[in-house]
């Protein structure tokens, strides 16, 4: 199945936060916030592109399917560059 989104909407996938440390420590509970990969971008967007990694807030995105959630462009707060 496909999504395209419309207007200013955004169809992420969320990225559960790190439970883990890199030495394999594993974590009671994290302050790191779940993040997104932007999946596909409605035609009015231009702000972020598709594949980049961002911070979104949560209470404004509706679930889609599994882990894929739709929100409007101005619910992305920091996209996340190497």
């Amino acid at each position: 199945m496909s999504y395209r989104p419309t207007g200013k909407n955004v169809l992420i996938e969320r990225i559960p936060a790190s439970k883990q440390t890199e030495s394999g420590i594993i974590l009671k509970s994290t302050q790191e916030p779940d993040r997104a990969k932007i999946i596909a971008i409605g035609p009015e967007v231009d702000e972020v592109s598709i594949d980049e990694i961002a911070v979104v807030n949560w209470n404004r995105a509706s679930k889609v399917d599994g882990e894929l959630y739709i929100l409007p462009i101005t619910e992305i707060v920091l996209v996340i560059e190497d």
